[in-house]
Order: C-alpha cells, then structure tokens, then sequence
C-alpha cells in the first residue's frame, strides 16, 4: 500500500521484508529516506539505526509503530531517528513528515557548503571549549589523570553543566577511544523495562519478545557505557548491575547463561547519593563500585571567568547553525552575562546565546539583544568565589559557613570553596569541626 502510495506521489521506492534485505539494498543503492516499522521479522527498527550509525549512514530513518511501542519510538529518535509515525498510517501527515526529511537534508547541506567556505569564522559547532577558571582547570587535571585507567568513574554536577561532554572527553582519552560510547538515560528505564535494555533477552522470554534483543552493555563491548543520572536506576535493577560489574558478566533475559562483557563503566548524577542510600533508594555498595573516582563539574556560577569564552563559542555555534554573522559581544553584555547565577548552567548559557544571535540586528550582541535575566547574584552566591587561600587565618570559619549554607553536603562544600574534597576532609579533621 505504501509503495503504491509513494509511486502515486513521484516517488521511487523499495520495498524490503525485512533486515537482511535491507542491508542488502542499502550496500547497492543510496537513498534519501528510510521508512521502517519498528517490529521486523528478522529485527527491528532500534538494530537497524544501530546499524547504520556503526556504518556511517546518515540517511533519514522515520519509524512506523503501533500505539503500544510510542514509547520505544521515542527511544529510536534518541538513537538517531529522524521521527516516528503511528499507524495506521495518515498519508499527509506522512507526506508531510518526508518534506521535513527533505527540507532538512537540504538546510543542512547548505549549511556544510558554507562552513567549508567560510574562512574567517569556521564552524565550531561539536568542537570543545576549554574554561580557564581554578574549578575547570582542576577538573580537567583529575580527567587526564582517570582517562588512561580502567576505574569507575562518577561525575558529579548540576543539571546542564555538560556530564556527558565530561563522560566523552574521558572516553575519547582512553585506550577504549576506538570502542563505542553507548549513553543510557537511566531515567527512562522502568522496573520492567530495564533488565532487558541493559543486558538484552531472549525472543519469547516474555509477551513482547518478538526477537532476540542486545542490551546496552552488549553494545559498549570493549568501550565505555554512561549511566546518566544513575540515582534514577530502580532499586531492583541494583542488584544485578552490582552482579555485572563485579563478575564482569551478564545475563540476558530468559537465558540461563552469562556472557562476558569488557565494559568501562562512567556514571553521571546531580543528586546526592549518600541522602539516596540513607533513605533506602540506593545501595551503598554499588555506589561504592561505581564510585572509584569522582570527577566534580562546577557550576557556571562558580567559573564566571569562563562565561565570556563560553558565550563567545555559543555565538560561533549558533551563527553556523542559525547562518548569522555576528562577530561579537559587547563588553556591556558580557557583564549582565557574567552577573547573572545561570541556575541552568551551560545549557542555559547555550539557549540564551543562540536566542541573541536570532534576535540580533547587527554584527554585535547588545544588551538588547539579551533575554531578561532578572536574577541577580545573592551575597551568598558571590562568596563562592573566594579562596580560602586568600583568607587563611579564617579558615575554620569559612568551612564551618560553607558547611552550613549547604547543609553539610561536602562535595558542594567543597565546590564553593574551590578545593578539591579530599583537602576539604584534611581540614575538617585538622580544625576538629563536627558534622
């Protein structure tokens, strides 16, 4: 019916039953637009984009699902899909959705043609910008010195601080850079779902079990898999994860037998999991486990030297992607920038910058130009930069304030007196001061 449809509509398509004819297909024709049900008899849709990004293709895949598997269509859009349909299929909105596919393609190479050419301003989008505060500084020294090792290692940070960015630079660093970087949003793993999307299962091991399925550690065989935001893993996929790391092995679902798997694990959190263990919602010992070492990754507002180069990068980002030409901040921008407590942090950063490159007149971002930051800087939020260094013979003070505006917690602590945690505890004991 569809094939019918597109060759109604000008289209030429092919039609294939099923994955092996597919890739056959592919390996002897390019095309412009994949359009793939989420269930096939020899896979599915979610094998078939991990495919093609193993390959390199970069061919649009829009996916076709019944309303029970929207959900699993939402995944596939994380993984690379360039959209979903329900079926039965609407015909316009389905021709609506490849004119998307198209226009798309087509921005998107002209957007490559003019970076190529542009020699002045070359696109930075997906390059790194290196903060130069103390805080960054020191993060990027405990990165270099983790990234060669095998260790577990969490990062520790605020929503939008880029953990991820962090968890990529430690992979890209190691001897596991040619391996596969698999994220995992462990927020959006059910009880139910879980086990199966971190170690797979076995076609019928229970009623959606069409065909067999390679969990996500499978996937980061001889790499590294991120657990972003792992505080949010339910409490009885815990267990078996703590089984995987310590035995090295897996156990996909409806299986009696292990599989080894070489994975390095690094995991992401901006919740407090001592708090979570004390409340009974996390184990202690497999947040010992994943905890080998912690990486700590400062909030904009304690970097604000950093915010300007920040900014600047964003500009350059959002001009290649939005085709602008500004040139600059001005200086009286970048201190209502600098001023502001950014509680998104660079991802907030990110969003207001490319908002004032589309809303800019000329070549520079004014003050107009700016979204209304309306929040201010507290008094309490401005000690957060200064130094114990700078003020020695209060020391024990300044700990004991620091202690108490965050509530004991030591890593934030220590993040606001801009040392590391470790020298933190060293003092706590040499001035006595009790929790």
């Amino acid at each position: 019916m569809l094939v019918k449809w597109f060759e109604r509509n000008g289209y030429t398509a092919t039609l294939c039953s099923g994955m092996t004819m597919a890739w056959d297909a592919l390996s002897k024709s390019t095309y412009r637009l994949i359009l793939s049900d989420l269930r096939l008899p020899d896979g599915d849709g979610i094998m078939l984009l991990n495919g093609l990004k193993e390959k390199g293709t970069d061919t649009p895949v829009i996916i076709m699902t019944g309303y029970g598997d929207v959900r699993t269509a939402v995944s596939a859009i994380k993984l690379g899909a360039f959209d979903y349909l329900e079926k039965p299929i609407n015909p316009s909105l389905l021709d609506q959705k490849i004119k998307d596919v198209f226009e798309t393609a087509k921005t998107d190479k002209s957007s490559k043609i003019k970076a190529a050419h542009a020699q002045t301003q070359p696109a930075s989008s997906g390059s790194i910008v290196f903060g130069r505060s103390p805080l960054s500084v020191q993060m990027y020294s405990h990165i270099n010195l983790v990234a060669p090792t095998q260790m577990a290692v969490m990062i520790m940070g605020e929503s939008g601080t880029g953990k991820e960015s962090v968890a990529r630079m430690i992979h890209e660093r190691s001897n596991r850079a040619a391996g596969p970087f698999i994220a995992v949003d462990c927020g959006s793993l059910s009880m139910e779902l879980a086990p199966s999307e971190l170690f797979g299962h076995k076609k019928g091991s229970f009623t959606s079990a069409i065909e067999n399925k390679t969990g996500f550690f499978a996937e980061a065989r001889g790499g590294t898999l991120f657990l972003d935001e792992v505080g949010n893993l339910p409490y009885g996929v815990q267990m078996q994860m703590l089984r995987s790391l310590q035995e090295k092995k897996i156990r996909p679902v409806g299986t009696s037998t292990d599989i080894d798997v070489d994975v390095r694990i690094i995991t992401a959190t901006n919740e407090n999991l001592e708090k979570a263990i004390a409340e009974g919602r996390f184990r202690e010992d497999l947040y010992h486990r994943l905890n080998e070492f912690m990486i700590e990754v400062p909030p904009l507002r304690a970097c604000v030297s950093d915010v300007k180069l920040y900014a600047d990068h964003f500009r350059k980002e959002a001009n290649s992607e939005l085709d602008r030409q500004v040139i600059s901040i001005s200086a009286e921008a970048c201190i209502r920038l600098e001023n502001y407590s950014w509680p998104g942090n660079l991802r907030e950063l990110r969003n207001v910058i490319r908002r004032s490159v589309l809303f800019s007149n000329g070549e520079t971002i004014t003050l107009e130009s700016l979204p209304v930051l309306t929040e201010k800087k507290t008094d309490s939020e401005k000690k957060t930069e200064i130094s114990l260094l700078r003020e020695p013979d209060q020391e024990k003070e300044i700990i004991m304030e620091a202690l108490e505006r965050v509530n004991g917690n030591k890593t934030r602590a220590a993040l606001l007196l801009q040392i590391d945690r470790k020298t933190l505890y060293n003092k706590i004991h040499l001035y006595g001061i009790g929790l």
